[in-house]
């Protein structure tokens, strides 16, 4: 008699794939979307928005926005939608004192007031009935931030130490030097979070950035990051996670080539302020305790597109082109490859946008490796249960003069003479 074993484990019958929309979902009346309408957001940057050029279009959280700098050097966003007839103000004109529109002539100022109606008797006699919608802007570390919730819950437009205070010869730098992104951010078409729960996930360095597709981060084995750094054997005890004051952070610990009888051991360091902020250390070149230089925000367009936006404290512009084109896929940049050579070398783009437009979390199986993506999403689920319960959520404050410590940047973890440690002590650090 010939016996059979059962086939189990297929795919028949799964359940209905489904996205945590409480995490992923930004539009209006969303979970999510009323948490991230609590806080400003960048929508342009400010070098390249030029007093009395054309409007760019842009969407932040599921609204179809137009941004401006008038001829007085006012920023504007409104509506793209004109309150008239519903014409785009896209294909309006910017004046000294606003945005006219093509269609009519109407003409509305920076908070979206009427300033002339053109075809009606006197400019508009009732001009004041209307108003074209609107969201506060102010201006700082070289972006135009946007804030689009309850007006009495405005908070105040934080700042961040590592872009203070700057010293001789320092600049902030806030334009990605490419013209698809120079105005109105970095997009690309995948959820928001895809990429900013990236940030939380040191472990995808290891193999994505070095294993898999050989060493992406540029100058890694001689002025970068030893090639020590992204071994993927060793990671999961070379990490740690912690929450800090304002989000979440991680230490990648990694011991530098040296000449010297010191052994040093050093921390890249990582931290994600919520709800779309983070620092990233330089890359490309190793530089110990230097002061943090930079931050970066992830903001959501709707729910499957989003913006990247930056700003780097430096003297040196050449700190932005290493920045912006540090990692290469093959030598490459991702915007000059072939198809079939980002399906033999993929690199974040890739690996974020092949989850989906909005990644499938019920088909997750996560790990001890995927503990700070873990700790960011509770973070940002318990942010959006405070803002629906009515409580300030995290990271508000209306303290017009607080600075933010950022724990991001490349920092000594350990130091000690090479000839007082121990055999056993170095297997142990690894």
């Amino acid at each position: 008699m010939t016996t059979s074993t059962l086939d189990t484990g297929t795919g028949y019958g799964r359940p209905t794939p489904a996205h945590n929309a409480r995490l992923t979902e930004v539009g209006p009346g969303t979970p999510m979307g009323e948490a991230l309408r609590r806080y400003w957001h960048p929508i342009a940057s400010s070098d390249t928005l030029v007093s009395g050029a054309l409007p760019e279009r842009t969407q932040v959280l599921g609204e179809n926005l137009v941004v401006f700098r008038d001829g007085q050097g006012r920023a504007g966003v409104v509506f793209e939608r004109c309150s008239h007839r519903g014409a785009s103000l896209y294909y309006g004109r910017v004046e000294d004192d606003g945005i006219r529109c093509c269609y009519h002539g109407w003409k509305f100022d920076v908070e979206g007031r009427v300033v002339e109606q053109a075809c009606e008797p006197g400019g508009g006699l009732k001009r004041d009935k209307a108003r074209q919608p609107w969201y506060p802007v102010e201006e700082r570390y070289g972006l135009v931030f946007v804030y689009m919730g309850p007006p009495e819950h405005k908070p105040a437009l934080p700042r961040y130490d590592a872009l203070e205070d700057l010293e001789e010869g320092e600049q902030l730098y806030a334009t990605w030097p490419v013209p698809h992104a120079a105005i109105t951010g970095m997009p690309s078409d995948f959820n928001w979070l895809q990429n900013y729960e990236n940030g939380a996930d040191p472990t995808h360095v290891t193999w994505l950035h070095s294993t898999h597709s050989g060493f992406q981060m540029m100058g890694t084995g001689t002025f970068g990051y030893p090639k020590q750094f992204f071994d993927p054997t060793t990671i999961s005890d070379r990490i740690t996670y912690e929450r800090t004051e304002y989000g979440v952070k991680y230490i990648h610990r990694f011991d530098p080539p040296s000449e010297s009888g010191d052994a040093t051991e050093l921390g890249f360091m990582v931290e994600l302020q919520l709800p779309n902020v983070f620092g990233l250390p330089d890359f490309t070149t190793v530089v110990p305790d230097a002061r943090h230089d930079q931050m970066m925000w992830v903001v959501p367009s709707d729910d499957t597109s989003h913006r990247i936006f930056f700003s780097i404290r430096t003297r040196d512009p050449e700190r932005v082109n290493r920045f912006a084109f540090g990692i290469a896929q093959d030598g490459k940049q991702n915007f000059e490859m072939s198809e079939d050579e980002k399906h033999r070398t993929p690199g974040d783009a890739e690996a974020q946008s092949s989850q989906g437009p909005i990644t499938l979390h019920s088909e997750e199986t996560l790990v001890s490796a995927d503990r700070g993506v873990v700790m960011l999403r509770r973070m940002l689920l318990a942010m959006v249960d405070d803002v629906e319960a009515g409580r300030e959520p995290i990271n508000i404050s209306r303290d017009e003069n607080l600075v933010r410590r950022s724990d991001s940047g490349v920092i000594t973890t350990q130091s000690k003479s090479r000839n007082d440690e121990s055999d056993s002590t170095a297997a142990a650090r690894v």
